[in-house]
């Protein structure tokens, strides 16, 4: 629920560039403590918006915020930790990482969102492998499949993760928010409607202030300052 507030607050958050999220201890996230959930596996009251619990709120928040989302992952990734990272738009990841869907081993079924968007990152196939034998996978072969866009070394992760941040703070942000809103609307809808959806967005583009710097940097052949507006 605090993660539900942070996305809430910020989801117009001008000032905001991009968003990380990063565990605070050995690892990303190890998953629900099982003992918390109560005897019936689940003690969460559904939400206001139709989610059955906040997990899937929090992930719902993630994919509509038009900012870049980042997951930082370290040590252990498991279960509603690993379906938080799947959520998220980009994963940066540590020489350390064990990632995937352990609950199999226990009989608990995926839970937040894992058989719609790991089947839509790495294929049916391997989404498949992962979620019936719930095996981790090690960073390397998380990297080889695509499920992380990058491997740093732990000793280096946080300076290189804080590197690749700062690259993207400084880019256009509502542009970027506009071609993540795109992506979403493209993965359930054909092509016909994706177009529409596309110049549709592209049109509220062009009014934004980053996109006349864009245009103009261009012309005076220098490097454009994107203010994020």
């Amino acid at each position: 629920m605090e993660i539900v507030d942070v996305l809430e607050t910020n989801m117009r958050n001008k000032a905001l560039r991009v968003l990380a999220i990063e565990g605070s201890g050995k690892s990303f996230c190890s998953g629900d403590d099982l003992k918390d959930m109560g005897p019936d596996g689940v003690k969460f009251k559904p939400l206001e918006d139709g989610s059955e619990i906040p997990h899937q709120r929090m992930l719902y928040l993630i994919r509509e915020i038009q900012k870049p989302v980042v997951a930082l992952l370290h040590g252990h990734c498991l279960g509603a930790g690993f379906e938080l990272a799947l959520a998220c738009d980009i994963r940066l990841a540590s020489d350390d990482l064990r990632i995937g869907d352990y609950r199999a081993s226990r009989a608990i079924c995926v839970l937040c969102g894992a058989s719609w968007l790991l089947p839509r990152i790495v294929g049916f196939g391997r989404a498949t492998d992962i979620i019936i034998t719930g095996r981790y996978l090690d960073a390397k072969e998380a990297l080889d499949i695509g499920l992380v866009t990058k491997v740093y070394p732990t000793s280096d992760f946080r300076e290189n993760s804080k590197d690749y941040l700062k690259k993207i703070a400084v880019l256009p942000t509502k542009c970027l928010g506009y071609n993540k809103t795109m992506l979403n609307f493209s993965q359930y809808n054909e092509m016909i409607p994706s177009l529409h959806n596309e110049f549709k967005l592209y049109c509220k583009n062009i009014r934004t202030h980053d996109f006349g710097e864009g245009m103009k940097s261009f012309l005076k052949k220098r490097e454009p300052k994107f203010t994020g507006r």
